[in-house]
């Protein structure tokens, strides 16, 4: 039986959440499952209290076997120009080997979906979550992406152990100024010019639609999203910059230290120069005033972020695929 969880029977779910499968935070291997569950059921509250999210769960002789939670996303909406929703939330419990209770769960969002005029569903799944993706996949949900997870762990690697190629002449990192940001765009443009993210990937986005999240993304984390940003310069110009975050709200709360590289581009004029794991090596010198673990996504096929955070110490710790599913054309 698929029924909607609110507020008032959060207890309920407070029992099944060990049992469930597919837990946030999975890159984040030195959390304690207290801690994980802690933080997971403190995020569906806050879901659940805004008003344009909703959550469904499948029961069975008062048992939860399966858990879906789906909120709008304002952002997207506004950037994109179409009402987009995210599932934030999907899982199965241990054990359960009914594929019907992951279809029915997402049936269950897709028409909850679509009576409120949503136009595109999106969802991230981990890469290993075999019966979720299958279950995604057989209710018209299409891949668009892949997101390598990479962590640095300070208390395993020293940053000041880590060396990196000397810098050319005439080049420096600072943090940014707010009259930088025009410059940055023009290489934010540049740099993303052809990159293959979701945004890009799904040929159901308007057209531009990829150029226009980056730009807005860089916009807000100049108005205030971001708590430090870097640019690298070579001579007056900058040619790089590197968008970093602390840790959330909700992340201090439950004690998980953590801080974020959330984006990074370089200006391809001066790839192949070292320009990003310099940028990468100072965010990482600023956040160890904040955080021992430091983690950021790329693209799977953007190998020389890879590499360069391979070099300086980071480990890919987790993987996950975006899909996208069109209610209205």
């Amino acid at each position: 039986m698929i029924a909607r969880l609110d507020l008032a029977a959060i207890n309920d779910l407070t029992k099944a959440l060990p049992r469930l499968t597919q837990k946030p935070l999975a890159h984040l291997p030195y959390l304690t499952r207290d801690q994980v569950e802690a933080y997971w059921l403190n995020e569906i509250t806050q879901n659940l209290a805004d008003e344009s999210s909703i959550a469904f769960v499948s029961r069975s002789s008062e048992r939860i076997n399966g858990l879906v939670v789906c909120s709008d996303s304002p952002w997207d909406t506004k950037v994109v120009g179409r009402r987009v929703a995210v599932i934030k939330h999907f899982s199965e419990a241990d054990g359960i080997r009914d594929s019907e209770v992951l279809d029915d769960l997402l049936k269950e969002v897709v028409r909850h979906a679509a009576r409120r005029g949503t136009e595109c569903l999106t969802c991230k799944v981990q890469a290993l979550h075999c019966a979720g993706i299958h279950a995604l996949e057989r209710q018209g949900f299409f891949l668009m992406d892949t997101l390598l997870d990479f962590l640095f762990d300070s208390s395993r690697t020293p940053i000041e152990t880590i060396s990196v190629p000397k810098r050319r002449n005439g080049f420096c990192t600072r943090l940014a100024k707010s009259e930088d940001l025009p410059e940055v765009l023009t290489v934010n443009a540049k740099a993303f010019a052809r990159h293959f993210g979701r945004y890009h990937s799904d040929p159901n986005m308007p057209p531009e639609t990829g150029a226009k999240v980056y730009d807005q993304w860089l916009r807000s984390s100049f108005e205030g999203w971001a708590d430090w940003i870097l640019v690298a310069k070579v001579g007056d110009r900058i040619a790089g910059y590197a968008v970093w975050k602390k840790a959330s709200a909700l992340e201090a709360k439950h004690s998980i230290d953590i801080a974020h590289c959330n984006l990074a581009g370089i200006d391809p004029d001066f790839s192949g120069q070292g320009l990003f794991t310099a940028l990468i090596r100072e965010g990482m010198r600023v956040a160890q005033g904040f955080s021992k673990h430091l983690d950021g996504p790329a693209h799977v096929s953007n190998y020389p972020v890879h590499r360069a955070w391979l070099k300086l110490g980071w480990k890919i710790t987790g993987v996950r695929h975006s899909f996208h599913k069109w209610l209205q054309g």
